[in-house]
């Protein structure tokens, strides 16, 4: 049987992320203030990257309030080709504006949070949604899950010159978690007869280890503050309706709000 290398890389994931304890614990914090006062934290992505959106939005053990904002165009590589495939997703990833159009589309209450995920951290369209929201809701915090190296030295291809490591550096309540990749975020070497392979990316994993030490902490952020939270139920495991619904119900209202509050409309441009 020929040996298999990859399990070793969730090692450099594991320490990645318990080193960023002090950053994930503010995080959560900023989280429990939005959902403890009846608000969402908007979560966006793009490409790949929408799994950690998905993780955080619906899921067993998964809590309301966290709000996700994922457009078809720039989420749905899986057709590869044809009307809706890899080049044109690839080409509106690039178009910049589409931030503010976005956020045209929801009210953002004071205190509520953003999560930008990008495995680089330099896609134009992420970097696009964080400029704008920073922007708008300068005093909100911004959080950014990314390869910090590559963001940091990698080359911007936004037209502000920033990737999401400068965005958040640069803005009043920005916290950056680094998805523990490497450079190029392939991990695994193999080196065979037919030739050389550089496999196994690393940001995906690395992104759901941070949303997930998220939503611990969240959770326990808010049951240390008293508050009740709404966590989905395993329908497989029991009868769990009533959970059910009365998640549902939350999410409805937390969304609802998030969707059209008068007293939130004045912070759009």
């Amino acid at each position: 049987m020929n040996e298999f290398s990859f399990p070793e890389q969730l090692n450099r994931i594991y320490s990645r992320v318990r080193a960023q304890a002090e950053v994930l614990h503010c995080v959560a914090e900023a989280f429990a203030d939005a959902i403890a006062a009846g608000g969402v934290v908007h979560v966006y992505a793009n490409g790949h990257s929408r799994m950690a959106v998905e993780e955080l939005c619906v899921r067993m053990g998964a809590l309301t309030g966290f709000h996700p904002i994922l457009a078809s165009t720039l989420t749905s590589f899986t057709d590869v080709v044809g009307a809706s495939g890899l080049r044109v997703a690839q080409a509106v990833e690039k178009v910049e504006g589409l931030g503010a159009l976005l956020l045209d589309e929801f009210d953002v209450a004071p205190g509520e949070p953003l999560i930008v995920v990008s495995a680089t951290g330099q896609t134009a369209a992420a970097v696009d949604i964080a400029l704008e929201f920073t922007r708008r809701y300068a005093d909100n915090p911004i959080v950014a899950i990314a390869c910090e190296e590559q963001a940091r030295e990698g080359k911007p291809k936004h037209s502000s010159g920033k990737t999401l490591y400068h965005v958040v550096r640069d803005s009043k309540r920005g916290f950056f978690l680094d998805n523990g990749m490497p450079i190029g975020d392939v991990s695994t070497t193999v080196s065979g007869k037919t030739g050389v392979y550089n496999i196994c990316p690393l940001s995906s994993i690395g992104a759901l280890a941070l949303v997930q030490s998220l939503n611990e902490l969240t959770v326990r952020a808010l049951d240390g503050r008293g508050v009740t939270p709404f966590v989905l139920a395993n329908m497989h495991l029991g009868e769990t309706q009533d959970n059910y619904d009365a998640w549902l119900k939350d999410q409805r209202q937390r969304f609802a709000r998030a969707l059209y509050d008068p007293s939130h409309r004045k912070n759009l441009r």
